[in-house]
């Protein structure tokens, strides 16, 4: 377990996926779950910071790809959490709809994966949720919704200290600041649409869904980002 900052804490459970906790005093709040079989070892990792199961209050899923999805009905199921996810993803993430169909290679093979290897559980409760809704416990977390890696991907600022995640949205690999990933990105120009509506926003530190976090002045990088992008196009 790495301390981003403060009560901040990125878990290195799932590996290539990041799991972030929040601990507060009304409770802790998780932000994805990594892929399918994590619950225990998510669980292991907070008693290093005496955060119990029981401590667990809500599980936000930044969208309803099952690498970060995946363990969020185990892990619901050890606590008294309650899950939260778009209502563009709800029906996805409850295994009521499929998942978009795959256009290239690596994004079939990831499917094939997902379908043979990682046996997802879908949770049996989950609540909807959009930009007007609140997280209970949690209600100075802003959910911003930003499609196009997926309809229902959403970003949550913790506007008490002015950090934002990103989900995939916006990758950090390697120290090298991207926006989404094409071969894994449903809408492309809507994607870009969402980071430009991240880049207005007020906030620090910024934790993607994959690579590592960005500890200061993450709001001028994604404004760089967007700045050489445009460039790009000219």
């Amino acid at each position: 377990m790495k301390q981003v900052k403060g009560n901040i804490y990125l878990l290195e459970s799932a590996g290539f996926v990041n799991i972030y906790a929040i601990v507060r005093d009304s409770g802790v709040l998780i932000i994805d779950t990594g892929t399918p079989g994590k619950a225990e070892t998510i669980i292991k990792e907070l008693a290093g910071i005496n955060v119990k199961p029981s401590d667990i209050k809500a599980i936000v899923i930044t969208h309803a790809h099952p690498d970060h999805a995946g363990s969020c009905a185990a892990l619901s199921d050890k606590s008294p959490a309650k899950i939260y996810v778009h209502r563009n993803d709800f029906d996805i993430l409850l295994g009521k709809a499929p998942l978009p169909e795959p256009r290239y290679f690596v994004e079939k093979l990831s499917s094939f994966i997902t379908k043979h290897f990682w046996k997802y559980t879908p949770p049996k409760h989950a609540i909807p949720v959009d930009e007007h809704s609140a997280i209970q416990d949690f209600g100075d977390f802003r959910i911003i919704h930003t499609p196009g890696h997926t309809p229902g991907s959403i970003s949550i600022l913790d506007a008490k200290d002015g950090t934002l995640f990103c989900g995939d949205v916006i990758n950090n690999r390697g120290n090298s600041l991207t926006g989404p990933l094409k071969y894994f990105t449903i809408d492309a120009g809507q994607a870009w649409h969402s980071v430009e509506k991240l880049g207005v926003l007020n906030f620090n530190t910024l934790c993607p869904g994959h690579g590592t976090w960005i500890p200061e002045n993450a709001q001028q990088k994604i404004q760089d980002l967007l700045a050489n992008k445009r460039i790009g196009n000219d």
